[in-house]
């Protein structure tokens, strides 16, 4: 219940960090997304479902702040959440397999997404200079600046809900 109410401070500082600076660290005009390394690692270090919680709250803020439509970011993260639900069911004793799965598909994802928005809004695009010039840029970014994230999420997760430990007497 706890780390419900620590994502909005968290989301927001993430946001406000990917807007002012990792937004600006591009390569060949792609950037890295915090805010969806933040879900995938909150997804692979809690247990529960609040991972959705964290997508929403994310993907709430991004919104506000990027002139892709609402519903679509909304949704990108809402699916990226689910997509690391999903792979952590199936591969629970691999969470750095997990991380790299979930980042690598959520990234293609919202990409899709943002194509399909971008397509319903009029703006008329190359898919494959979009492929060369924005996704695989993300993705390198995004690989390279996932294992950082995942070790902050997983030790604010650890912080926030410590696990029990028993041990055999």
């Amino acid at each position: 219940m706890i780390s419900i109410f620590v994502s909005l401070p968290i989301m927001l500082i993430l946001s406000v960090i990917q807007t002012v600076a990792v937004s600006r660290v591009t390569l060949m005009g792609g950037s890295a997304d915090l805010i969806l390394l933040a879900t995938v690692s909150w997804g692979v270090s809690e247990e529960d479902s609040s991972v959705f919680v964290w997508a929403l709250v994310g993907g709430i803020f991004i919104s506000l702040i990027s002139a892709m439509p609402s519903a679509a970011v909304i949704t990108s993260y809402l699916v990226i959440a689910g997509i690391t639900r999903v792979i952590q069911i199936g591969l629970w004793q691999a969470p750095i397999l997990v991380i790299l799965l979930s980042s690598f598909i959520g990234t293609i994802v919202k990409f899709i997404i943002d194509v399909i928005a971008l397509q319903f809004m009029g703006i008329e695009l190359n898919l494959y200079t979009s492929i060369k010039t924005t996704l695989a840029p993300n993705l390198i970014l995004n690989l390279f600046i996932l294992f950082p994230v995942y070790l902050i999420m997983s030790d604010l997760a650890k912080r926030i809900s410590p696990k029990e430990e028993y041990e055999s007497k």
